[in-house]
């Protein structure tokens, strides 16, 4: 066992508390000189990677202090699953947040208010209501732990504005300490956690990044059919549970049926589940000996399994802080772990417009205002709102996330909602494949007359057929497809009220930093490209982004240290390829070109075909621009090589051409030679006549 060190303040009642309270014999290092100085009324900001066990960090002793611990979570799922284990460890534990109806969470408050709480996670968006605020100052606040600290620094991966925030909230709390927590953050991430909590010497520990017994690669893939192969190469070295992350639900979707269809114990998850399929998602995965979670970034907060034997991601992160975050979930029980990016430049894109619809721009925000503007109140759902507005339902919901922080808007609760149902005329003869829906048919017809419209709710069918709430919304379905009736179903969103009549221009909406930090997301995202492309070691790499200096240049179980391991999957073996005979060319054109270079090419093309107000064709043809993309041209003669190219084209456009083949050829897309055009012949004036 390993020796502790016992002359640390408080050691002693913490050691019990551990082992009363959280089952546990031994602390995690560095636990406990983080929960020693804790007890002990010092301020602290904890830097642990993931897996470390940074939430006993503030849990211990919230348990051992005698008043309310305050815990600001930015995730919902997050602080449900905490509250959930601590609930089922004997400790008195509640979250309040959006998720609650107004009754509930009055009815939380009150409880806090009267001592019944030990730990209280809310999201730092809880502190725009001064009630909640004043609710806190009478309870007094013994403890604040603010978790995922990041958040809070303008230079984090996550930065969330009302983080930002929380400086004064300390300050108006007056708590005797307060606990920072962090699985990812840079020196100079961590100076702002500090700057902004206006903390004063506070006591600093960070564990170190490295998690030796993950492999790391990057694997460049052609496109979406060698990234499933290769996804179906890890989930089949077996051992041990896998985690695939996709930066959309889609990609999510899509990939999971590609296992599902190879004979994969695959899981999905994504945002976009209900929270009953959510849980039973988790719970699978967990439970399950070899399983493969197919997910995006929603997934994985409070995971703690420990034979998680991969990590891929199918798409790239957009930041390094996130990427290291997330593959820190494999190999927790320290055996060989492997952490994959499936790398294709194509998916950099997909990135940045995550990134711009996140950030929309003046005038997403200015059509949405106008359609608010235009209602006492908007209660049809985000969907629809996002149609009006003429936005995609990204962009509308980061727009309502900033008028709503600017104070322009308000939110209503969630509704609760009544289904209208009518059965058709087909109804009573309909046969439905599924039971569930034959259960749901029979229960209808007996409750309700065909030809009439009558509204019910989800529990009421639920108590009636014995089916859950996730199977009648099924089953709804079938038979709304089957033609036995018809459905209205309830609005489930928030109801959204502008707080003004004045046009957008009159409405003092500053944008300065959602645009700082846009770019300062497109900057994360670079940072994380350039680990895509890095020759060097990339446990060296991550390590100095970090900050950490005693770094080798070698590492041995990395790709670039040690070789490709995904290769020697099956299906991934690449054969090398003997040398082709020169095919012989048209002037002017390639055999083949580079996938990368092509795209970067026609998005740079549009987007100055945009300022320039001229169709994309008159800065050049789609022919030209493969020419391109295949000779990959660095200098003036082999751009002039290039059919559909020219004198004047190479002064108004050759550098950026140039720029992006070079960016290509650094990936390693080698330019393919075209035979080089033959020199116009004028013909003379007779001649044409």
């Amino acid at each position: 066992m390993r020796r502790m060190p016992v002359d640390l303040p408080y050691f002693e009642q913490a050691q019990e508390g551990l082992v009363r309270h959280f089952g546990l014999s031994e602390f995690r290092p560095g636990q406990a000189q983080v929960i020693s100085s804790v007890l002990s009324g010092r301020n602290t900001v904890v830097v642990m990677p993931t897996g470390a066990g940074k939430s006993l960090c503030y849990q211990l002793p919230a348990v051992l202090l005698p008043g309310v611990t305050l815990v600001i979570s930015p995730l919902i799922a997050l602080m449900k699953d905490q509250v959930e284990q601590l609930s089922g460890r004997g400790i008195s534990a509640t979250f309040i947040n959006s998720s609650l109806s107004d009754l509930e969470r009055a009815d939380r408050i009150r409880r806090m208010r009267a001592g019944e709480f030990k730990l209280v996670y809310v999201a730092p968006e809880r502190f725009r209501s001064p009630s909640f605020l004043d609710a806190l100052a009478q309870v007094g606040v013994d403890l604040l732990a603010v978790d995922e600290a990041h958040c809070i620094s303008q230079w984090g991966h996550d930065f969330r504005p009302d983080y930002a925030q929380l400086g004064q909230v300390r300050k108006r709390l007056r708590p005797p300490r307060t606990v920072a927590l962090t699985a990812t953050a840079t020196p100079e991430v961590r100076d702002d956690i500090v700057r902004s909590l206006l903390m004063k010497d506070p006591q600093v520990f960070t564990e170190g990044f490295d998690r030796p017994n993950l492999f790391l690669e990057v694997f460049q893939v052609s496109g979406d059919e060698e990234k499933r192969r290769a996804c179906a190469g890890l989930s089949s070295l077996g051992g041990g549970s896998g985690i695939i992350y996709c930066s959309t639900r889609k990609s999510a979707e899509n990939t999971h049926s590609a296992l599902l269809e190879r004979g994969v114990n695959a899981i999905l998850y994504h945002a976009g589940m209900d929270d009953d399929a959510r849980r039973r998602a988790q719970d699978d995965f967990m439970s399950a000996k070899e399983a493969v979670a197919v997910a995006t970034n929603a997934f994985g907060m409070g995971i703690d399994k420990p034979d998680i034997r991969f990590v891929a991601h199918a798409n790239i992160p957009k930041a390094v802080e996130a990427y290291y975050q997330e593959i820190g979930r494999a190999g927790r029980d320290r055996g060989p772990a492997f952490a994959a990016l499936l790398f294709n430049h194509a998916d950099v894109y997909t990135q940045e417009r995550l990134i711009e619809g996140n950030h929309p721009s003046e005038a997403v925000l200015s059509d949405l205002w106008n359609v608010l503007r235009s209602v006492p109140e908007f209660d049809k759902g985000q969907h629809v709102l996002a149609a009006q507005a003429g936005a995609s339902e990204f962009e509308i919901s980061a727009a309502l996330r900033i008028l709503e922080r600017e104070g322009k808007i308000e939110r209503g609760s969630r509704g609760e909602g009544e289904y209208g149902i009518t059965l058709t005329e087909k109804a009573p003869s309909a046969q439905p494949h599924a039971p569930d829906a034959r259960r749901l048919l029979a229960s209808l017809l007996e409750t309700f007359p065909v030809g009439r419209s009558h509204t019910t709710e989800l529990p009421i069918l639920a108590r009636r057929t014995g089916l859950s709430g996730e199977e009648i919304q099924h089953a709804l379905k079938l038979l709304e497809r089957a033609g036995a009736l018809q459905v209205r179903r309830p609005f489930s969103g928030r109801t959204i009220r502008a707080l003004s009549q004045v046009p957008f221009r009159e409405l003092g909406v500053d944008l300065s930093k959602v645009r700082e930090q846009e770019r300062r997301s497109l900057l994360h995202l670079k940072q994380m490209t350039d680990y895509a492309y890095t020759k060097r070691c990339r446990r060296a790499f991550i390590l100095q982004y970090f900050g950490q200096q005693d770094v080798e240049a070698t590492c041995g179980n990395c790709d670039t240290c040690a070789g490709s391991r995904l290769k020697r999957l099956e299906g991934l073996n690449r054969p090398s390829t003997a040398p082709r005979a020169t095919p012989t060319l048209a002037p002017g054109r390639p055999d083949g070109y580079s996938e990368l270079a092509a795209t970067e090419l026609r998005r740079w093309r549009k987007e100055l075909a945009r300022d320039l107000e001229v169709p994309p064709f008159i800065i050049f043809n789609d022919e030209t621009l493969r020419g391109l993309a295949a000779a990959l041209p660095i200098d003036r003669d082999s751009f002039l090589t290039v059919k559909g190219t020219g004198e004047s084209r190479w002064e108004r456009f050759g550098p950026k051409v140039v720029e992006i083949c070079l960016m290509a050829r650094a990936a390693g897309h080698e330019p393919i030679p075209v035979a080089p055009v033959p020199p116009r012949v004028r013909k003379s004036r007779s001649a044409r006549h």
